[in-house]
């Protein structure tokens, strides 16, 4: 969506149509841990599993997410 309010606010009046207020506070805290784990999980250098790096398949590549310094923690059992 990028710069476009228009289209964030299209998303928005169509997540409302289908959760209830609690469920989409829910949905955000869920996203935020998520967010908080994969931080510190990077602040600690703990690598991705080779399991979840082979599932990732090319998306580092294609997202050039070499470019981030906690890549240097990700992409360790590359």
């Amino acid at each position: 969506m990028g710069d476009d309010v228009g289209a964030l606010e299209r998303q928005r009046a169509a997540l409302r149509d289908v959760l209830a207020p609690a469920q989409i506070v829910d949905a955000a805290a869920l996203i935020g841990m998520f967010n908080v784990v994969d931080r510190v999980a990077d602040a600690t250098g703990i690598p991705l599993d080779p399991d979840m790096h082979a599932l990732s398949g090319e998306i580092p590549s294609e997202l050039n997410l070499t470019r981030f310094r906690s890549s240097a923690n990700t992409l360790a059992t590359a």
